[in-house]
């Protein structure tokens, strides 16, 4: 019973740990093997972590390894093959261009904030989790993150808005 009740908690946080890492840009491979890795050290280490910081332990071995994947892709750039030009497959290229502008715009933008205020951004807003959920996962009190993501909010917006009046 006790196992099943593990399995079926790591599974929840992997399939979150997924989706923050698939919304921060990493391909779907590099997320994967993110949340495994991070599941392994889990499993190693669990005896050591308290059971009221296991949620906010996961999220910050999971992020720290996100930045490190980042810091070695700086190192050696490559192409995604995301990013590469495909045959369009609607019927009005314009609007794919302007999607595909708008995509980059907000990605610019989001990535010209602090590590802290992206991660805030994309659980509060893409994962649309709790003030509760988030202020467990990164170990903060709940008025505080109230107040840091005001800011990221405010910080993103001022940017987005700066970038389109420079066009």
């Amino acid at each position: 019973m006790v196992n099943q009740t593990m399995n079926e908690f790591l599974q929840q946080i992997c399939t979150l740990l997924y989706r923050y890492l698939r919304k921060r840009g990493l391909t779907h491979e590099d997320a994967e093997d993110i949340v495994q890795d991070t599941c392994y050290k889990f499993l190693l280490h669990k005896d050591g972590i308290q059971s009221d910081k296991v949620m906010s332990w996961l999220y910050r071995v999971a992020t720290n390894q996100f930045y490190d994947l980042k810091r070695k892709e700086k190192r050696y750039r490559t192409t995604d093959v995301d990013e590469t030009p495909l045959a369009i497959s609607t019927n009005i290229p314009e609007l794919h261009v302007l999607e595909k502008e708008e995509s980059s715009k907000i990605k610019d933008t989001l990535d010209s904030l602090s590590g802290l205020q992206q991660e805030l951004l994309v659980l509060k807003y893409e994962l649309e989790l709790s003030y509760k959920e988030i202020a467990a996962l990164v170990d903060m009190n709940e008025n505080t993150l109230k107040t840091h993501i005001r800011r990221a909010k405010e910080k993103f917006s001022e940017r987005y808005k700066g970038d389109s009046h420079d066009e």
